[in-house]
């Protein structure tokens, strides 16, 4: 896993006060891992750039208040029914988007924007000739 921010920059970013003292260890950990998944492309690891450290300070404060990792659990009831002839049909179910970004938090979201120009799209590749 890689080491994009510690707690020290995001007590830096955010000043002291943005998780408890006890909690920000592993909030930090967790922002890590976070953006190490992400596959960030051409981040320099000798100098993080300050977006990236904004973004994993964003991160750790979402992992400290417990929502970075927090499952959506609510969404729309949708109903379906069928007809043919004289007989019907109908289900119901639960749906959620959990693959859209506005199913996350505010603080994931603007993090995920910070980080914009080092995702690499899920639809690219790279061509050697």
């Amino acid at each position: 896993m890689a080491t994009y921010i510690t707690v020290a920059d995001v007590d830096a970013i955010l000043g002291a006060s943005w998780a408890p003292d006890d909690k920000k260890a592993r909030a930090v950990l967790q922002a890590n891992a976070y953006l190490t998944s992400l596959n960030l492309s051409g981040v320099d690891m000798g100098a993080i750039p300050q977006e990236v450290k904004q973004a994993g300070a964003e991160l750790a404060k979402s992992a400290a208040a417990g929502i970075l990792y927090q499952q959506q659990s609510s969404g729309s009831l949708e109903a379906k029914t069928v007809k043919a002839g004289s007989v019907t049909t109908s289900k119901t179910f639960g749906a959620i988007d959990s693959s859209s970004t506005k199913a996350q938090a505010e603080g994931i979201q603007f993090a995920l924007a910070l980080l914009n120009p080092w995702l690499r799209s899920s639809f690219g590749f790279d061509v050697y000739r």
